[in-house]
Formats: structure tokens, sequence, C-alpha cells
């Protein structure tokens, strides 16, 4: 079996990258060990190149519809179909999307979509019988499933994770530090600023905060390290592999402040699909914390492996970090051990497995 995953995500120097371009990266590198396996996406110029067994493809781009850097006009790259069984689209509403859909099915293909939410504002399923020719859709939460378009429901099936649990694991011989981390871009709708509104409410605790991650918005960083002045917080905008599994592994407890309505009035209805810090932080042997915002409570264990809070509010954040903090360690250690325990399933292994499994039966 070949497969091709088409990602629309058009990749440069200004590229904001997120949950939504890694997961068909990840997706393709752990399949890529099993089956040949082909990623494309988009970039200034053609390229190939190879990581691991994952055959990368990309493709330029010369016009962006509605100047939507998400919503690509390109024709060449469908030529990357011709040699697969499987096609997998991830994004439903771009028109690299619906013409990979369109092409794919016509060359006899088994088509199969994973969505992000956004895309583009012109696209051609609003137009064309796109989504009949799906042959199914895919989502990795429930609370992603019911985004899907409503044609697409009756044939989607929800394949839930994925995380290196090779990569991330914990390591006995670093000490817990009195420290709480976040990590994740630093946007309006990650609430982080209720997250440092949390430190003033624990000033008296000792311990600090270390924010990981890179700004995209200028305003809301800026308002962010004014809100933070006087506290014990620390910004690391270009923390390697090593320095993030490192931060993990001694945290006390790692916090994904994410909201729907963010500090500027502005709503963002899909936050959190899934949440990788979560999955990555357990891994490590790190409990976490939550706000309900998306689908992030589907992936922590509450008060077990981690505490589900209020979002837009400093003091349930807070509250849930005393309580973190104020374990004893005999109870700290059990949080570590089931915190790991909770996403063995949720391995790459594993979701490659189900994948491969619903492209062979469909």
């Amino acid at each position: 079996m070949k497969v091709v995953h088409i990602t629309p995500t058009y990749f440069d120097d200004n590229s904001v990258i997120g949950g939504g371009e890694r997961y068909p990266t990840e997706l393709a590198t752990w399949m890529a060990k099993r089956i040949s396996t082909t990623l494309v996406s988009f970039a200034p110029c053609r390229q190939t190149h190879y990581f691991g067994d994952l055959r990368l493809e990309t493709y330029p781009v010369k016009h962006f519809i509605h100047g939507n850097r998400i919503n690509p006009l390109s024709i060449r790259y469908l030529t990357s179909l011709v040699r697969a069984d499987v096609v997998h689209i991830h994004n439903i509403n771009t028109v690299v999307s619906d013409l990979a859909c369109l092409v794919g099915r016509s060359l006899g293909k088994k088509v199969f979509v994973t969505d992000y939410g956004g895309g583009g504002s012109l696209v051609l399923n609003q137009k064309l019988p796109v989504f009949q020719r799906y042959r199914g859709a895919i989502a990795y939460s429930q609370f992603g499933m019911g985004f899907i378009p409503e044609q697409l429901q009756r044939k989607a099936t929800l394949i839930k994770g994925g995380i290196d649990t090779d990569k991330f694991y914990p390591d006995p011989a670093l000490p817990k530090e009195n420290k709480i981390l976040y990590v994740g871009r630093i946007l309006p709708h990650k609430g982080v600023n209720y997250l440092v509104d949390a430190m003033r409410l624990l000033q008296t605790t000792g311990y600090r905060l270390v924010i990981i991650g890179r700004a995209y918005h200028d305003e809301f960083y800026s308002d962010l390290k004014d809100k933070a002045e006087g506290l014990p917080v620390e910004f690391v905008h270009n923390a390697d592999d090593l320095r993030l599994i490192n931060e993990y592994r001694t945290a006390k407890v790692t916090v994904l402040p994410s909201v729907h309505t963010n500090c500027y009035g502005k709503y963002t209805p899909l936050p959190e699909l899934m949440g990788f810090t979560l999955l990555e932080s357990q891994a490590c042997g790190t409990p976490v914390i939550c706000t309900n915002a998306g689908a992030m409570h589907e992936f922590v264990e509450h008060g077990q492996t981690g505490w589900v809070v209020e979002q837009n509010s400093g003091e349930a954040i807070a509250k849930a970090i005393r309580q973190i903090i104020d374990l004893t360690s005999e109870e700290y250690d059990l949080w570590q051990s089931r915190s790991r325990q909770w996403v063995k399933h949720l391995n790459w292994e594993s979701v490659v497995d189900q994948h491969l499994e619903l492209y062979e039966k469909s």
C-alpha cells in the first residue's frame, strides 16, 4: 500500500506551526516506518526531501486565494496522486483539498480527510459534491467530530492520539523543581494571561513559571510581559527538543489554559482539537492542568493525571496548581505513574495501526 498525505500548509520562515501542522507531519512520519508514505505540502520552491523513510514533496505557490495562506492555489501537486493507493487529505475547506479529493477519486484512489478547523472562504465543496467522494473522514477527538460537515458525519471515524512515548518519557535521575510550565504558541486564544494571573495569586509558594513558545501576536506578547512584570516568569522562544523534554521532566505541573473567548473579546470555536502539550507532559510523567475549552478534557484523566478547570479564570488555575503542589511525595509519585500510563494507548504506533486498518477495510 502506498499512502500520500496532503496538507495545504504553506511552510516558510514566517509559518505559524501548531497542531494542525504537526499532526499530519507526525502521522506521515510514523506511517512511513510501516509502508510507503509521502507527505505533500507547499513552500516557495519545488523540492523533494527524505526524513528517514518519509518522502516529503513541496510544491511552489504563485497565488493564495483571497490572500489566505492556508488556501494556496496550485495544480502541480496533483501529479503526486498518481502513485498512491490511498490519499489522506488534511483539512476539509481548501481548494487544494477539494481538487485532491475529486482528482484522487477519478483516478480510483481511496480518499480520506482529517480536519483541523479553519480553511478558505472560497472552496469548491460549496458548489460541487466533493464530500460524497470521500471514502471516510477521521477525527482525533470527539470534540473535533462535532465540527465535521454533516455530509461526512455518517462516515466519520474517531482515532485519538498520538504521542511519541519513545521520545517523551520520565527520567527519574532528574529532580522535580518548583516550576510551572507552559508549552505552546504565544497567541491570545492560548489564554497564557490567565496563567500569569494565577502566578500572581501563587507568589508566596516559591514557584516560578516557564513559558516556552514563539510569540506570533505582538500586542498580546507585549501585554503579557507587562502583566508578568515583577513575577518569577521566564519566556523561552528557542527551546530545542532536548531543552523541551528536560523542562517537561523537571516541571511540577504543565498548564494549557486555552480559551474560546480571549482577553480581547475574540471568539475561537476550535482553540484546541487535542493539545499535544498535554500528551507530551503526561508521557514525561508530569501531571497537567487544562481548561474546559475545546477537546482538552478528553486527553486528561480528571483528578488522576491532572485537572480540568474553568476557562478565563486565573483563580481556577491557581486552585488546581495548589492541589498538585500540596500533594505529598507519595501522592505525587502516584500521579506521575498514572500520567505515564494514561497516554500509552495514544502512542503513534497505535494511531498508525488504526489508520491502516481503516484504509484497508474501507
